[in-house]
């Protein structure tokens, strides 16, 4: 307690220097908090991604040629069901149009649905299996989810968002048993889901139906518009999963002939094919996506660690650095005075326990303007901010920032942790350095 009025008589005696350090750990902690919530929402389990830790996603085939011309297919139907569905080491797994495989979404999950007035919507929609609703954890308002009945035997029927239901038939009413007017033809609602957020693209959708409706003509047995994403139970599975499959796609490259679709390079030319990535995890997934990689390079172990750590160095070492330098300063001015304290006998970890302690204070009160202003970017400015983050083709003019991604336990002890690691670098180094002057030095030092 003594050492904490001690900090807030410096707060008022030195005025300038406690304004400057408080704002530099505001902006500090605030830039840290934007990214960590940016970062929050796109690795952490959030609604109703609650399963990431255990996902891993597979783009599509990897074609390239003689001419070393590459492409990179999505899946076919009969690509998901010969090469994932039965696999022993696959928990879940389910074929999806939306961003599971290259993070942003595209033409097929771009459709429009029609209103009983007539009214065009556009909306996000999604084809897939039972086993999707059983990766993505959705909190059902009413009806349930697609039954592998319902996906096997090509049935109209779809899941809904409360949001379309709203747009579609009004608030508050009920939606399972009626129809949607889709470009596929006119699906019934057997199910509404609670609408997640567009900063989730792995997962949002406004309409869900079987992947077995609308199939389309592709240029071989194998392609399609579909990613598959799955979940596995264990990194023993996980691993056993990759040798899996590079057996499977070692027996059908063997048995495949070497001339390409015509379709797409034309008559005669040799080619080579592969799946794009083997696997990857969400991390992998996650950062992928944010260095625009197409589906050709497999990101590996040693970029995700660089490309953390390298964040992690910006986000907190850089800021501690410049809170470092204030200290160093006023360190050097209040040399005199430790000096005479150490005369009348005041231990080091005493006086380095004070500094401690003054530091910790102001640190703390800048921490917690830190979060106030970085939360109230985030909510006040989340278009400008998170289009920076996110790809825009996902996200509205307003992309929904739910209260778990701001308020999350992680993220206040990730705060306080950050906090807590400024306060160290910035007070002991300098301090501890400043302690060591034998006393005469210090007395001597100009005030």
């Amino acid at each position: 307690m003594r050492y904490f009025r001690q900090a807030l008589a410096l707060i008022r005696e030195e005025r300038l220097f406690s304004g400057i350090y408080i704002v530099g750990t505001a902006l500090a902690i605030a830039f840290t908090m934007v990214m960590a919530v940016v970062y929050y929402i796109k690795l952490a389990p959030i609604y109703p991604e609650r399963n990431r830790a255990r996902t891993v996603y597979f783009q599509g085939i990897d074609i390239s040629t003689d001419n070393r011309d590459k492409v990179v297919f999505p899946f076919g139907r009969r690509a998901f069901e010969e090469w994932f569905q039965s696999s022993p080491n696959i928990e879940y797994c389910a074929p999806t149009l939306l961003a599971a495989g290259m993070g942003r979404t595209y033409g097929e999950c771009r459709k429009s649905v029609r209103t009983d007035k007539g009214d065009i919507l556009d909306v996000t929609m999604n084809r897939t299996n039972a086993d999707f609703f059983e990766i993505y954890e959705y909190d059902f308002l009413e009806g349930r989810a697609l039954t592998p009945q319902q996906v096997e035997n090509k049935e109209n029927v779809c899941v809904v968002s409360d949001v379309l239901v709203e747009r579609l038939f009004g608030r508050g009413a009920e939606a399972v048993g009626r129809l949607v007017q889709t470009t596929e033809g006119d699906m019934r609602v057997v199910g509404v889901i609670r609408s997640g957020s567009q900063l989730a693209p792995d997962s949002y959708a406004d309409i869900i139906l079987p992947y077995t409706i609308g199939e389309g003509n592709y240029t071989t047995p194998y392609d399609g518009p579909f990613a598959v994403v799955a979940t596995v139970r264990d990194n023993e599975h996980l691993q056993a999963l990759n040798q899996e499959l590079d057996d499977v796609w070692a027996r059908f490259q063997s048995s495949q002939p070497n001339d390409a679709p015509n379709v797409y390079f034309g008559e005669g030319v040799k080619v080579k094919m592969m799946l794009a990535k083997n696997m990857e995890t969400h991390p992998m997934h996650v950062l992928r996506v944010e260095n625009n990689e197409d589906g050709i390079d497999k990101v590996t172990n040693w970029q995700l660690v660089k490309h953390y750590v390298g964040l992690l160095f910006v986000l907190l070492f850089v800021p501690a650095l410049n809170l470092c330098g204030i200290v160093a300063g006023r360190m050097e001015r209040r040399s005199a005075e430790m000096a005479v304290r150490k005369t009348f006998g005041a231990r080091r970890t005493t006086l380095l326990n004070q500094v401690m302690m003054e530091n910790l204070v102001l640190t703390g009160i800048g921490g917690i303007i830190g979060l106030a202003l970085s939360w109230a970017a985030i909510y006040g400015m989340r278009t400008q901010i998170l289009d920076m983050f996110f790809d825009n083709s996902t996200l509205s003019t307003a992309p929904i920032v739910e209260g778990e991604m701001l308020f999350a336990p992680t993220l206040f002890i990730g705060a306080f942790a950050a906090i807590m690691l400024l306060n160290l670098l910035a007070a002991v180094i300098p301090a501890w350095w400043s302690l060591r002057k034998p006393i005469v030095e210090s007395m001597m030092e100009k005030r």
